[in-house]
This record gives structure tokens, C-alpha cells and sequence, in this order.
């Protein structure tokens, strides 16, 4: 068993982030992402679980500066999105509202943003706001180039994605239903990682190419998702990921559901599942539960990473250092 990690400093956060109410801070960020740094800082992009927006904020020298709010979603769905609305059989029908943003992740000029794709966790509803990828162009300096694309095709993937597939629209805390908690890109592939179902001791990440997601039309996604089932011991699952340089996965994960398990940084390569590594245990956090993983630094000399929880105001984020991978 990996110890725990020991964290290295607290990154403050210079005011409060959004949170769901006007005027109120974030108590639920979910997920974080940054560009490469550029004169000393980066910009990153944190989505809050039950807002409509994600908030851009400069992290520099151990502060995260908020910025501005960037509106994801309206009242109600965009004809714009790309895709078909899809339909899912969860236990009841809800209202359109949030985006129940799970992930953040930075490739190649772009944020994407995930919402959960799966029924809401407290009543077990279906909100077509849950099921959308949004994706943001921003130029050199990290300024938003126009306004977010928003496509459905995720859910036609994770829908075909073999074992995993038939959990799509299942309650999570009673059927151990598909939810996207983590997605990272590298190349042209968006992995997501799905925090259920967890099966035999594995959890799955769901590859689709960035292309076919974002293709032009209303149209069903056309390509087929790969799946790759990770061992990751007991009823845990993915909680946020992070692409390396290589193409390979940094992956934050915990209890697929509400299980009395650690949460744990581990290290995965798609291409050999079976080869995943723990590199270490978080510290428990009362009722503060781990919820973002951001790459600030990857080198020679190894890796900087940020945690950031859910529960605790704006984020509460740590940053840690990891020998090589």
C-alpha cells in the first residue's frame, strides 16, 4: 500500500469563487484545469458542481486569483448543441438546470467542461443539462475566443461503451449507475473517466475522438468508443484525471458510491491497464471529499499537482509534488 502523500503547501484563493446562490462562495468545486504557465502563472478554468458557468482564475505563487464567469448553459436546451438530446431512462424526470459539472481539462487551445451524463444522485432525476460537453477556445493568453460549443455525442458513446454501457441511466447509489466524474485529452481522444460503475474491482475510462464529438450537425456520434477496464481495487472509481505528455493518465479516484474507501493518486496507461500504479493516499478530510486533480508542473525532476475538495470553501486546494512517472 502507498503512504500518504504529504502536501507541500495550501493554494489560497485571493476571494470567494461563484458558488450555486448569488453573492454565495463555492462549497463544490468538482474540477480544475490549467494552461502551461506563462510568465510565472497559468490560467485555469474550475467548475463549480451545480452552476451553469465556469470561472476562469490565475494561479501565481500560491494563490488562485478568480476571474471571470464564462455561461455554459441558459434557462433552458441550446438548437445549437451539437447532436440529439439523448434519452434516458432514469427514475424520475426532472427540470433543466445545471450543468452538474464534474471535470476539467486543457488541450490545445481548448477547456472542455463535463457535465455528469448520468441521473442526479440525491432524487435519482434526468436533467438534460447533465448531459452536455462543452468545449471553450481561448486564445494565447487564456481569453475566451467566442462563445462555448456545447454537444450531446458523449452520452451516444458512453450509451455503446460495451459492460460499462449497460449502467447508462442507472441510479448510482442503488444500481451503481454510469457518472462522469473525470475527463482528460490527449491527441485527439477525450478520456472519461466514470466514477460508476464499478465492477469486479474495476473501474472504466471511455475513449472518443474530440472530432466526432464536435463534428458539424445533429447527427449521432459515428465512431465507437473504446473502453478500458482499470483494477483499481474494491468499489472505487475515477474522481478526475489528467493527461501526461505521453499520453499517459493521472488519475485521482475514490468510492464509487458512498463506500468507507480512500481516496488515491494513481498512475495508468491505457495501453497496459493491468500495469496501474498507486503513488499515494490522501489524508482523510471529515466530510471533505477529493474532487479535482490539476497537473501544474511535469519535468525531470517530477510532478507538481493540485487537490481540490469538495465541501469546503472554494476548493481548499493543496499542492503536492510526485517523483517521476
Amino acid at each position: 500500500m502507498a503512504e500518504a502523500l504529504q502536501p507541500l503547501r495550501r493554494i489560497e484563493a485571493t476571494s470567494d469563487f461563484a458558488g450555486k446562490k448569488p453573492g454565495k462562495a463555492a462549497h463544490d468545486v468538482s474540477g480544475m484545469a490549467c494552461m502551461p504557465a506563462r510568465e510565472g502563472k497559468q490560467r485555469c478554468l474550475l467548475i463549480n458542481d451545480e452552476n451553469t458557468a465556469a470561472q476562469f482564475a490565475t494561479l501565481n505563487d500560491g494563490a488562485l486569483t478568480p476571474g471571470e464567469n464564462v455561461p455554459l448553459l441558459g434557462d433552458g436546451p441550446s438548437p445549437a448543441t451539437l447532436g440529439a438530446p439523448p434519452a434516458v431512462a432514469c427514475p424520475e424526470q426532472g427540470k433543466f438546470r445545471d450543468l452538474d459539472g464534474e471535470s476539467v481539462a486543457f488541450a490545445a487551445s481548448y477547456f472542455y467542461v463535463a457535465g455528469s451524463h448520468g441521473c442526479s444522485r440525491h432524487s435519482g432525476q434526468f436533467r438534460l443539462s447533465a448531459f452536455h460537453l462543452a468545449r471553450i477556445k481561448v486564445d494565447a493568453s487564456g481569453r475566451a475566443e467566442g462563445a462555448p460549443e456545447l454537444t450531446y455525442r458523449l452520452s451516444d458513446l458512453l450509451r455503446r461503451a460495451g459492460t460499462a454501457g449497460g449502467f447508462f441511466g442507472r441510479d448510482l447509489k442503488s444500481a451503481n449507475g454510469m457518472n462522469v466524474e473525470a475527463i482528460a485529452v490527449a491527441g485527439d481522444r477525450l478520456w472519461a473517466g466514470l466514477r460508476a460503475p464499478s465492477l469486479g474491482g474495476k473501474a472504466f475510462l471511455v475513449g472518443a475522438s474530440l472530432a466526432d464529438l464536435f463534428a458539424v450537425g445533429h447527427g449521432p456520434a459515428r465512431g465507437e468508443p473504446r473502453l478500458v477496464a482499470v483494477p483499481l481495487g474494491g468499489q472505487r472509481g475515477f474522481r478526475d484525471l489528467a493527461a501526461l505528455g505521453d499520453g499517459r493518465l493521472l488519475a485521482l479516484v475514490g468510492p464509487a458510491q458512498e463506500q468507507d474507501l480512500d481516496y488515491a493518486v494513481m498512475l495508468i496507461d491505457p495501453t497496459r491497464p493491468e500495469a496501474v500504479r498507486e503513488l499515494g493516499r490522501l489524508r482523510s478530510r471529515d466530510s471533505a471529499k477529493a474532487e479535482a486533480l490539476v497537473i501544474t508542473g511535469e519535468g525531470a525532476a517530477g510532478l507538481t499537482i493540485l487537490i481540490g475538495y469538495d465541501g469546503p470553501r472554494n476548493g481548499k486546494f493543496e499542492e503536492y509534488r510526485l517523483p517521476p512517472p
